[in-house]
């Protein structure tokens, strides 16, 4: 579903939010709102959390781009977080404004099942890019597998990288995120079943740099033979490069997921091996266009029968991160480049 990661609680949402976010959109629109001023009778929300980064700027042109084409208004409101409270209320207040379709991406997939359930019971579209409700209570989840991505890594990082012993980490997010939780699952799956590696118990750091970094460097004091490490999410990616650097940590080899600008060039310093590349701006895209689609008569919401569309992915190594297939995977945040 992906994307630092902070579950620093910001007390003034809306303020931070509005200035956050029109930053982000520079090149894509001068509201924090609004992605499409072609305007019509038709309005669609787009929630987030994490407003700041590349990854949610990514899809944010992606569904700017469908909304633009559809001629309808897209609002665009997010947290600089990943916290269900900081993002609950921000959901809130778009649901009182009773948009004619939802786009929603949460972290937890069960937190929010109660809160929709009054908009989704009126017929109105919810399509969830880069994530899903446990309910099923939605129209489309266009997003990427999670655990095949995952599992992928793994067994194509075995075969690169000469990882044919010892132990490996795995840090991601609480068990209440079903996506990160799958990206965990996907890559220990493969590690047992194509390696003699044992795998440590998951350390969960959420998104939290500075708790990523502590859990790798316990585990490395604690583990001589440790050499491989799997970081689900951007904030435990940023910890485990700043936790091989500190440790001097040589011979460790480490797979992240997601490819942030910052990622991407820690990627080209040696403090990953490897980085999941994923397409938030196809989800993006993708999303607002189905909206759209059905908002204007054009699909029935009842003719949609596949509630998951996967999205592509791509392992990027530093030997094939300037290829011209690779860029379409990292993440940019500028519309106009896109």
């Amino acid at each position: 579903m992906s994307h630092a990661r902070s579950r620093r609680l910001i007390t003034v949402i809306a303020a931070s939010t509005a200035l956050t976010t029109a930053m982000l959109l520079t090149g894509c629109s001068s509201s924090a709102e609004s992605a499409s001023s072609s305007g019509g009778d038709l309005t669609v929300s787009m929630v987030t959390p994490e407003s700041t980064g590349e990854y949610y700027g990514a899809m944010y042109c992606g569904a700017r781009k469908a909304a633009d084409e559809a001629g309808i208004h897209l609002k665009i409101q997010g947290t600089p977080e990943t916290t269900v409270d900081a993002e609950m209320q921000v959901l809130q207040s778009v649901l009182a404004t009773d948009p004619d379709g939802l786009l929603l991406t949460v972290w937890d997939n069960k937190a929010f099942n109660q809160t929709l359930a009054s908009y989704t019971a009126k017929g109105n579209p919810l399509i969830m890019p880069d994530s899903f409700l446990s309910n099923d209570e939605y129209l489309q989840s266009i997003r990427t597998d999670s655990y095949q991505s995952s599992y992928d890594a793994a067994v194509q990082a075995l075969k690169d990288f000469g990882v044919n012993s010892g132990k490996v980490l795995i840090v991601t997010d609480s068990p209440g995120n079903t996506i990160q939780s799958d990206r965990a699952d996907g890559f220990k799956d493969a590690i047992e079943k194509n390696s003699d590696l044992d795998v440590l118990k998951y350390q969960y750091v959420g998104g939290d740099s500075a708790k990523s970094s502590q859990a790798f460097s316990s585990a490395f004091a604690a583990n001589a033979d440790l050499s491989l490490v799997f970081s689900t999410n951007i904030g435990a990616g940023t910890g485990v490069a700043n936790g091989i650097t500190s440790s001097h940590a040589k011979g460790v080899t480490h797979i992240g997921y997601d490819t942030s600008k910052a990622q991407v060039e820690s990627l080209r310093a040696g403090n990953y091996d490897a980085l999941i590349g994923q397409s938030p701006y196809q989800m993006g895209y993708e999303s607002m266009e189905l909206a759209g689609q059905v908002l204007s008569g054009k699909k029935d919401a009842d003719s949609v029968k596949q509630k998951t569309v996967n999205t592509p992915w791509k392992l990027i190594t530093a030997k094939n991160v300037d290829s011209d297939v690779s860029a379409k995977f990292l993440y940019n945040a500028d519309c106009s480049a896109q």
